[in-house]
């Protein structure tokens, strides 16, 4: 079974300013991709598997920043050296979880009309 046959919601690639609190300090990334449980941020480093993240964010269209906590399931190279983690989303709650629902279904009804 593949990654997308496992996903239990939609995604949409995106390409959005993110902040990672790790260790007690901020750190800037970009968030690739996005789906109602799990992120994929590209930064200059990345954390161990299961390592407890804070995630912050501000999706275009939803009215201000959203904060949600998660842990590393994934890593993987990013681009121009960077470094990618899946994030899973660990502690959503619900209105940043309808928020993030509202985005992805914007971007995949824009991608739509095009």
């Amino acid at each position: 079974m593949g990654v997308e046959e496992r996903r239990r919601n939609p995604r949409v690639v995106v390409d959005i300013p993110v902040t990672v609190k790790a260790e007690g300090q901020d750190h800037a990334g970009r968030l690739r991709d996005i789906c109602r449980d799990a992120a994929l941020v590209e930064m200059d480093r990345s954390w161990p598997l299961e390592t407890e993240l804070g995630v912050r964010m501000e999706l275009p269209g939803t009215g201000g920043p959203i904060e949600v906590s998660g842990r590393v399931i994934r890593l993987a190279p990013g681009e121009a050296g960077k470094q990618g983690m899946a994030i899973l989303f660990t502690d959503v709650k619900a209105a940043a979880g309808m928020r993030i629902d509202f985005f992805v279904a914007l971007q995949t009804d824009l991608a739509g009309s095009s």
